[in-house]
């Protein structure tokens, strides 16, 4: 293949080097070539590393930039840099999409390029394309989704090895499924991000952040013990339900019954569900982290480029936020609450500090 898209990467970290050595490896075969790979100063060693991001940025032969920095800054800043300068960007980073992804949108239809985040809602899981697609005809009415591995594993750890909160977290850290600091994973913080993106394409509009967000602090093995006992389990989920122009999005620790699909999600993989009117209850489940993973879903996005076959998604609506659209009975410190809403339930268990198991009324 002679017509290859000169990409630059920015980051080198566990994704980046994967993203590279898989290109390198299959250049000629998926038509795409690393021309630069942006790394801190004083790491740029080797004839295609920069440390300066406007030298990508006023190279005429790149096309395209691809985002695998960690955090929301400073990747928010230089993707909107990127589509500024005309670049398309294909970012594997939630928290810098969820910050601001109407407006990124916006500025890549206006710059006449594309903005691509398969890798940052799901990792390795084939998602937000789907979800893409589903919504271009048929109306989306819930989601539900596990789209955090590190916690999924805690959980499924404890469940299964009767470890602690602690054991688990560990075990997790030292397989690599946890980071040094695991904040943002057990926080609900992580899912929250990847919920703003999938939610926004599904229902058409933009989502506002401040919905209901509960982690996994502060769950004990009895808690999950005693499920086990009642034929129940718990994961770590996204719930979400639309209406029209009313939505409701939250992440809690839900409980399923342990026949449900996503009770059967185990280790670190990732689950999303959701539901059409006209096909109904589509499933995917898949490798929601790691290296080898987020670069293939990063490769599937610049394939599209290269293709010329991306599609933009519709953000048309004016959501209205209905709490009422997630309602179930909530378990926090020995006290049941019977049909109340997940955005009350979380608010009461936050002001107790105490955790929060919701039972969702429709899952």
């Amino acid at each position: 293949m002679t017509d290859k898209l000169n990409i630059a990467v920015l980051g080198y970290g566990t994704v980046g080097k994967n993203l590279v050595d898989l290109i390198d490896a299959h250049e000629e075969a998926l038509g795409l070539h690393v021309k630069y790979v942006l790394r801190r100063p004083g790491k740029a060693a080797g004839s295609r590393m920069v440390d300066n991001v406007e030298t990508i940025l006023r190279d005429v032969d790149v096309a395209a930039v691809v985002d695998v920095l960690p955090g929301r800054d400073p990747s928010l800043s230089l993707i909107r840099d990127a589509l500024a300068a005309r670049l398309s960007v294909v970012s594997a980073n939630k928290a810098a999409l969820a910050a601001d992804l109407l407006a990124l949108e916006a500025l890549a239809q206006q710059a006449g390029v594309h903005l691509l985040y398969e890798a940052a809602c799901g990792g390795g899981m084939p998602c937000v394309e789907a979800i893409k697609k589903t919504a271009r005809f048929d109306e989306i009415s819930a989601m539900s989704g596990i789209l955090n591995g590190t916690c999924n594993f805690m959980i499924d750890a404890m469940a299964t090895e009767h470890l602690t909160f602690a054991a688990a977290l560990s075990q997790a850290q030292t397989l690599g499924y946890a980071e040094a600091n695991p904040k943002a994973d057990i926080s609900g913080e992580d899912v929250r991000n990847k919920a703003i993106i999938a939610t926004s394409i599904a229902f058409h509009g933009a989502v506002n952040p401040h919905f209901p967000v509960s982690g996994i602090e502060g769950l004990e093995l009895a808690m999950l013990e005693g499920l086990a006992n009642d034929g129940k389990c718990l994961r770590l989920m996204m719930l979400a339900r639309a209406e029209g122009q009313r939505y409701a999005v939250g992440v809690a620790p839900i409980i399923l019954s342990a026949t449900a699909q996503p009770a059967h999600i185990r280790r670190n993989l990732n689950f999303l569900s959701m539901e059409g009117h006209v096909v109904g209850p589509l499933t995917f489940s898949g490798q929601g982290a790691g290296g080898r993973p987020t670069a293939d879903a990063i490769i599937q996005d610049l394939i599209t480029l290269r293709n010329k076959t991306a599609e933009r998604p519709t953000f048309t609506r004016e959501l209205v936020y209905d709490p009422t659209l997630i309602t179930g009975v909530a378990y926090i410190n020995g006290q049941r609450l019977e049909n109340v809403t997940l955005e009350a339930a979380t608010v009461a268990a936050q002001r107790q500090s105490q955790f929060l198991a919701f039972e969702p009324s429709v899952a």
